[in-house]
């Protein structure tokens, strides 16, 4: 009968005299004890490194017309293997040269329903890399009418390894950093992420003043010094590449570290 009594009493007894002890306090007293925030120190550099370019793309356009649209592909065409062969002979890598589709273009006479004659588009790319190639070129261009050199393309070949490169130095920078804190401060820092996404790739001052003598064969009305220019520049994407001459890469990179403090200290 004892056995009884005690288990009734032990049934009726209020569920809340087992539960946890309630928790008091605002909604951000709460979260800060479910969820201990860490203190967290974003370290942040910059890096650059500056290159020149080694590599060039001609492009010549090669243009032939004639009544008969046979006949302009095939004096396109013949035109065509003529430069090759004149290119290679002076020391150009024939990988190095490369031909687009042609496009063909009917020219009409006024108020003329058929073509008068076809003309055929080609271009050809070629990539040098010596000054030397550059001037056959340029003398191919100038011996037949036909051949125009309309745009020349400078490039850096070791660009995958300046990346990382500059990365690296934003690295060591920021690594430098964090030695500095933990001595001076007392504190351990861990990383625990990082963004490196912030690369740029641009021509130095110098760079674009020779480019756009050399390119458009003017200077513009400004002076490279004026306030005008810098609020240009300013504004201008960061991320666009101007690849004549000399190249300066740049880099930011963040790191985030957890704070700790060293209480031995």
């Amino acid at each position: 009968m004892t056995k009884l009594i005690t288990c009734l009493l032990f049934c009726c007894l209020p569920l809340s005299a087992f539960a946890q002890p309630e928790l008091k306090g605002s909604p951000n007293d709460l979260r800060q004890f479910l969820y201990p925030s860490e203190k967290i120190v974003t370290l942040r550099a910059e890096a650059e490194k500056k290159a020149y370019s080694d590599k060039a793309i001609i492009s010549l356009v090669i243009t032939s017309e004639d009544q008969q649209l046979s006949t302009s592909i095939s004096n396109n065409m013949a035109l065509r293997e003529s430069i090759s062969k004149q290119l290679v002979t002076a020391g150009i890598n024939p990988e190095h040269i490369k031909s687009s589709k042609f496009s063909t273009s009917p020219q009409y006479v006024w108020f003329g329903k058929k073509p008068d004659s076809y003309k055929v588009v080609n271009r050809m790319a070629i990539t040098i890399m010596q000054e030397s190639q550059l001037k056959t070129l340029a003398s191919v261009a100038d011996s037949r009418e036909e051949i125009e050199l309309s745009d020349i393309a400078f490039e850096h070949s070791s660009k995958d390894a300046f990346k990382n490169q500059v990365k690296q130095l934003a690295l060591e920078k920021i690594m430098k950093q964090k030695a500095l804190y933990e001595k001076s401060l007392g504190v351990t820092l861990t990383p625990v992420s990082f963004r490196d996404n912030r690369l740029w790739i641009k021509g130095t001052q110098g760079a674009q003043m020779l480019e756009e003598i050399v390119v458009t064969a003017t200077k513009r009305n400004h002076s490279y010094n004026d306030k005008s220019l810098t609020a240009a520049k300013t504004n201008a994407p960061r991320s666009v590449e101007s690849s004549f001459d000399e190249i300066v890469y740049s880099a930011e990179l963040f790191v985030d570290f957890s704070a700790v403090t060293d209480k031995t200290q």
